[in-house]
């Protein structure tokens, strides 16, 4: 299959008392992974496990019930069927391994820059045309067919915004008497909602069908007889949750501590993480083949991808705490004002109380 022959991905649907025909009608013509109830699990799992040196307020009931509202806005973003939200928004949910491979690529090869990343592909097209099915730009209303994905930018990109998010927050609390509450309280909030949008791509890494060309049925040569189903998708989202009725309060026992994300060489980890998703494309299949997605082993391999994405969100977001340091020309931006409250007096020792 060629990069260009990528048909757009379908929304999911959980199918528990609609007809097939309304389900048809209702379907858009883009893909998630997971429905809320997984992304709801892994954001979870992820803030059972942040690590202690994150601050507490983190963990206040109104911060988690935001980070677990968050992490399916992405998908919500789609309902708008609007071209431009789609160009951005429609290609940074998957990677897909195989589609890499005509452009000398694969996920652990891939460039760590999205625009270096794109500048290649469309110099590998023109100089090698002939790899490459003719695109038909009229059938691609939002311009995202001609990726194979983006979805390790998002991620990359997003765990930077949200150490940015840090680095302000650090800064004014080192410099407590030249802000205001109003700002402290606007940069945590600016870190929550980047640490619930990061949660959702996280959470897509973690399913395999979101690392491969095969996303939704098996295609092209077939020898083993996989599934060719056009609900398959649909079912690993959301169904085989339901069909094993699985909760947070299902996992959190079991939920795994965060994974290492370095700081500095961050990128390696967040494709490393992808790639081991693509190699558990062709052992899912081999489940629904066998019958046991829906027994035991299938219980197993889809508790084992969302414990996963707990870990590496966590991990994510403890690396971008970590990242955090004093931006020197803030201060100097913040200096150079008056100071918006007085600094505290120290107290004054008690007289010791004389004897009647």
């Amino acid at each position: 299959m060629k990069a260009q022959a990528k048909l757009s991905r379908p929304h999911r649907f959980a199918s528990i008392g609609l007809p097939a025909a309304v389900l048809c009608l209702l379907a858009p013509a883009s893909l998630q992974a997971w429905d809320e109830p997984g992304h709801i699990i892994v954001t979870r799992l992820a803030i059972e496990q942040m690590p202690q040196s994150m601050p507490k307020w983190l963990l206040a009931p109104a911060v988690r019930s935001r980070l677990i509202y968050l992490s399916s806005t992405p998908d919500r973003w789609r309902g708008q069927h609007n071209v431009h939200l789609d160009h951005a928004n429609n290609a940074e949910h998957y990677i897909d391994e195989e589609l890499l491979h005509p452009y000398g690529l694969g996920i652990k090869t891939l460039p760590p820059l999205r625009r270096e990343y794109t500048d290649l592909l469309a110099t590998q097209r023109a100089l090698h045309p002939d790899k490459f099915e003719p695109y038909r730009r009229e059938d691609d209303a939002s311009y995202t067919r001609l990726t194979p994905g983006l979805l390790p930018y998002r991620i990359a990109e997003l765990q930077w915004k949200i150490a940015g998010g840090w680095t302000t927050l650090k800064t004014y609390e080192e410099h407590r008497d030249y802000v205001t509450d109003d700002m402290i309280r606007n940069e945590r909030a600016n870190i929550v909602y980047h640490m619930g949008i990061v949660s959702h791509y996280i959470a897509d890494g973690a399913q395999p069908l979101h690392a491969t060309k095969h996303y939704n049925g098996w295609t092209g040569p077939n020898p083993n007889g996989y599934t060719t189903g056009k609900t398959f998708h649909r079912f690993i989202d959301d169904g085989v949750i339901q069909h094993f009725a699985l909760t947070p309060e299902s996992l959190i026992g079991r939920a795994r501590p965060a994974r290492p994300i370095s700081t500095t060489t961050y990128w390696p980890d967040i494709c490393a993480y992808l790639y081991e998703s693509y190699q558990l494309v062709e052992p899912l299949y081999k489940l629904e083949k066998s019958g046991d997605l829906r027994k035991d082993k299938g219980r197993q391999f889809i508790e084992d991808r969302l414990l996963e994405a707990g870990a590496m969100l966590a991990g994510v977001w403890s690396a971008a705490h970590e990242a955090a340091h004093i931006d020197d020309f803030r201060v100097g931006q913040l200096t150079a004002g008056k100071k918006v409250r007085a600094p505290s007096a120290p107290s004054k020792p008690k007289s010791p109380t004389k004897p009647k």
